[in-house]
């Protein structure tokens, strides 16, 4: 490692084990930006440590309070899992003086910003969940904490405590190039995948594909607290999947697994039902040029281009977030939006895949990302860049 390397912890939750096969939103993103900066270290001088698991799977040095992941060990309480998060973010701040700076991806930062009174070094928080108004109170107690920056992970993101010290918004990336690539044909299945949780939207996803009598393969991931909810949503439609049309479940896919799926479907379906803050699927999606039809909640209208890359539909007449090309709202806008992409013409419904792969490449690729991380790193903390020579 090059000599005056800008020293930097990478703080991550204790819950999950990071690795290339994780399958939780926030922690996706802390592999991929970890294993890229790593990529990076010697170009940008970097020497870098991960606050995580021991079990974590990185190409970086680990510090750890445990090697097994909170949920993986039974014998904990949900009380006792929080006390150990604690542990492990007051670990890395008593270390400070070995760090010029503190980057974090747990949550929006909520559970680091009690420490950061006590740390001077830069602490960036990038910010993963959506906010409510009942937070407003919560990050107030700490807003003139001047060493304290926020990333953004879409502009809607911002909406609900817009006086935060936001420094950017920074669009997730992915591995266009070896992960997730193009395939100009597409599929006839409507697609679908996330957790399998109420505002997810899966419920809906059933009722798209009954109404306009397509065929759907969906890759629900399970979590032990929305289990009922799955159960009596695909017993509803019990009959729907055997007898009316083929519709292939798969469940607890990882990312990796889902890729031929992204490249053979017809179109991503995304019907959510809260403001999602980014969605990793919907530019996934994209890069291997199946186009999205999604409410218009959240980043979607960020990732999703109006008629370019897909549709946006508003979810209801009281909730309008634009003047789309889908006038109908609702279920009713959805299946419009749906029949619009499977009456394309091969060329038009070519040239709409091209635009999905062209719209990732620009926007989400990984290599943006990390490069916009790195910049902001030497930008807070008053650094010189090295100059990039590649």
């Amino acid at each position: 490692m090059i000599a005056q390397c800008m020293r930097v912890a990478l703080l991550n939750s204790n819950y999950v084990k990071i690795s290339k096969h994780t399958k939780k939103g926030t922690e996706i993103l802390s592999y991929i930006l970890i294993k890229e900066l790593k990529r990076y270290a010697n170009r940008y001088h970097l020497d870098l440590t991960a606050y995580a698991s021991g079990n974590s799977k990185l190409p970086v040095k680990i510090e750890s309070i445990s090697f097994q992941n909170a949920v993986n060990n039974k014998y904990l309480s949900l009380e006792q899992k929080k006390l150990l998060e604690i542990a492990l973010i007051a670990k890395a701040f008593s270390q400070h003086d070995n760090f010029d700076l503190y980057h974090v991806n747990i949550g929006n930062g909520e559970s680091t910003l009690p420490f950061a009174g006590f740390v001077k070094k830069p602490i960036l928080i990038t910010m993963h969940g959506d906010l409510g108004q009942s937070d407003k109170k919560y990050f107030s107690l700490y807003k003139n904490i001047p060493n304290v920056y926020f990333i953004s992970i879409s502009n809607y993101q911002r909406k609900p405590i817009p006086s935060l010290n936001y420094v950017k918004t920074i669009y997730h990336g992915i591995d266009i190039k070896n992960d997730f690539k193009f395939n100009s044909i597409g599929g006839e299945e409507i697609m679908w995948a996330g957790r399998a949780a109420p505002e997810k939207g899966l419920d809906i996803v059933l009722d798209i594909s009954q109404k306009t009598a397509k065929q759907a393969k969906i890759f629900p991931i399970v979590k032990d607290e929305f289990l009922e909810w799955l159960n009596n949503a695909l017993t509803k439609k019990r009959g729907l999947i055997k007898h009316q049309i083929k519709m292939e479940i798969i469940f607890n896919l990882n990312r990796f697994q889902l890729r031929e799926h992204y490249q053979t479907s017809r179109l991503f379906l995304f019907p959510i039902k809260w403001e999602e803050p980014f969605g990793f699927v919907m530019a996934e999606s994209l890069a291997c040029g199946t186009p999205v039809v999604a409410y218009a909640r959240g980043s979607a209208p960020e990732i999703v281009k109006d008629g370019i890359t897909g549709f946006l539909v508003n979810s209801s007449p009281t909730d309008v977030r634009g003047d789309f090309i889908i006038k109908k709202t609702g279920v009713e806008g959805l299946c419009e939006a749906v029949e619009k992409i499977y009456a394309m013409s091969p060329e038009e419904y070519m040239n709409m895949r091209k635009a999905c792969r062209t719209d990732a490449e620009n926007r989400f690729s990984v290599d943006r990302m990390v490069k916009e991380y790195i910049e902001l790193y030497y930008q807070i903390t008053g650094q010189k860049m090295p100059q990039d020579s590649a």
